[in-house]
């Protein structure tokens, strides 16, 4: 396997850096036995050695036990027998994974997932897999070997001696340090890892550790990496491994990509593609149950709430084409994302039809209109809490607003300040629609005078009859209601009409849209009502009335879908010429 030392770079965020030896926390009280290999990597072998010593020096600063196996004397049996009881296990060297170029699509496990060691003690640093160094793999890691494995692993990895693998300590932790394979990342001069390979990388790295009882599984080619996460596990013994994950070096939120582990029930897997000197790659990985402690207790793993990074139609843009895709970027990857919890609404409620979609590559949810949004309006895109991370945390309500190109239409007029609307006493229902006017919601009331409100919009609605105004205070405040007679701008004046009776019945015309039915006590008291949308329609009438109570004129309704009820007269419910 390739060669691949880890520069240290000055790319990573100094919030990210490894807390100073000198400034922290006190070391744990009881004294923890820290194993650090270093395989053999050819000319390179020295400075993980010195790496290694790194670490050597932050687990003695936190108080632990250090033993080192280093190349050339980092044979199986020496690390083996080094590992015996370890809390923490941090591994330098060439790493061998899968997928990988070299197996023709099987995964060799004796040889894959595990340490790549010397075969002897005199083979010196030389990294040459067919004569000096062995891959002892997961079956090597786990003792599972058998006389049916590679040769130079049922020789050199304990196979034919019988061994029955590692044993370290319960819920120990194991470290990667510059080790390929293992944060996800493919070989240097391999084809990028896509995430679909890293994450299987890292599954089939983590699960001999997993399956040996480890409690954690880190990888890390950050800098300082090692030496920072066996700091933080040696001296906070009561974090989750969750929460030692998110302040490992080079950890980033955005980046982040969180799966339930395929392998090991209860466990996860983190991985991130982020940028740094050797380029943009997987170089942190973490797996494990966020909740765990190092010191084997259940903590209780707070896990960050998505939020949202970038949106388009940018906040507060103008001049917004009519039938633009509204999308919103999240730093994480969320479920709950639906037309319930993706909506576009204009300022004056109108919700706008149309599909919603999420991309997980991207981390990208994606509104597209079925209608045209309507000129020179202004439109809000709302993103509710049904939205959530990974592991459940809901999305706290996000919102923004852009404003649509073009001319208002003529048959829509503005009222800025709001216009005084006078709604007649009695009985009316005031509608909550889509932009393509399907109903959503109904409020019936009563008032006992008339009453002035204000209203800022007039207009038309698609596929509902007549001039409808949004009242913009009092009981329908936020609701839509028809202009009429018991709904119109102050001083505009009443409908003139007679009462009458028709024997026999005459027709009326209901056009089409959203219309409410009553019925009356004789005092002229609501007791109920009937709201349906119809296309346009004809039904028979056998009075035209004034209720005690009630604004404007009635028709008793004794056909069709509002038999037995009451439909005030209006220029959408007009009584048809007799024949």
């Amino acid at each position: 396997m390739r060669d691949r030392l880890r520069a240290l770079t000055a790319a990573i965020s100094l919030a990210m850096a490894w807390t100073l030896l000198g400034i922290a926390p006190a070391a744990a009280a009881t004294s923890l036995k820290v194993v650090i290999i270093v395989g053999p990597t050819g000319g390179l072998t020295q400075n993980y050695r010195e790496t290694g010593n790194d670490i050597a020096r932050a687990a003695v600063a936190a108080g632990a036990d250090v033993v080192k196996v280093y190349s050339p004397r980092a044979t199986w049996s020496r690390v083996r027998n080094a590992v015996a009881g370890a809390n923490v296990v941090v591994y330098l060297g060439h790493g061998n994974g899968y997928p990988n170029p070299y197996s023709s699509g099987t995964e060799y496990t004796d040889r894959a997932n595990g340490w790549g060691l010397n075969r002897t003690t005199q083979g010196g640093d030389s990294d040459n897999w067919s004569t000096k160094m062995v891959y002892c793999g997961e079956k090597a890691l786990l003792g599972t070997l058998t006389a049916s494995d590679g040769a130079a692993q049922w020789s050199y990895c304990g196979g034919k001696n019988g061994t029955d693998g590692i044993a370290p300590a319960a819920n120990w932790v194991m470290i990667y340090n510059k080790a390929c394979y293992a944060p996800g990342a493919s070989e240097g001069w391999d084809t990028k890892a896509t995430q679909s390979v890293a994450l299987q990388h890292v599954r089939n790295y983590s699960y001999p550790p997993l399956r040996a009882g480890a409690g954690a599984y880190f990888a890390t080619d950050m800098y300082q990496g090692g030496q920072q996460l066996v700091d933080l596990v040696l001296r906070h013994r009561s974090w989750t491994f969750g929460a030692i994950a998110e302040s490992a070096n080079g950890y980033e939120l955005a980046a982040q990509r969180r799966f339930d582990h395929p392998d090991v029930s209860g466990r996860q897997i983190w991985l991130q593609r982020t940028k740094l000197s050797m380029g943009t790659d997987y170089w942190f990985a973490y797996a494990g149950r966020p909740s765990l402690t190092p010191s084997g207790a259940e903590g209780v793993y707070v896990a960050p709430p998505p939020a949202v990074t970038r949106v388009t139609p940018r906040r507060n843009a103008i001049g917004v084409g009519a039938t633009t895709t509204a999308t919103a970027t999240f730093d994480q990857a969320v479920t709950g994302v639906s037309v319930a919890s993706f909506t576009v609404v204009d300022l004056y409620g109108l919700t706008v039809p149309g599909s919603v979609t999420y991309a997980g590559a991207t981390r990208t949810a994606r509104f597209t209109p079925s209608v045209a949004m309507d000129a020179a309006l202004v439109y809000k895109a709302s993103l509710s809490g049904a939205i959530r991370g990974a592991l459940g945390e809901r999305l706290a309500a996000y919102s923004w607003r852009f404003t649509i190109g073009g001319e208002l239409a003529s048959t829509t007029t503005g009222y800025s300040p709001a216009a005084e609307l006078v709604l007649g006493a009695g009985t009316n229902t005031g509608y909550k629609f889509t932009l393509s006017g399907a109903m959503i919601s109904a409020k019936d009331a009563t008032l006992p005078a008339a009453t002035t409100v204000t209203t800022t919009l007039r207009r038309p609605i698609e596929n509902q009859a007549g001039a409808w105004f949004y009242v913009a205070s009092g009981t329908w405040k936020g609701y839509w209601v028809r202009a009429s007679d018991a709904a119109t701008l102050s001083g505009g004046g009443t409908t003139s009409t007679q009462e009458a009776s028709f024997i026999p019945a005459r027709q009326v015309a209901i056009r089409r849209g959203t219309h409410t039915g009553y019925t009356f006590s004789l005092e002229g008291l609501m007791t109920g009502s009937k709201t349906a949308t119809r296309s346009y329609r004809t039904a028979d009438t056998t009075e035209l009335r004034a209720l005690p109570g009630q604004t404007g004129w009635w028709y008793r309704v004794t056909s069709g879908k509002w038999v037995g009820y009451w439909l005030r007269a209006s220029d959408v419910v007009r009584l048809l010429p007799e024949s």
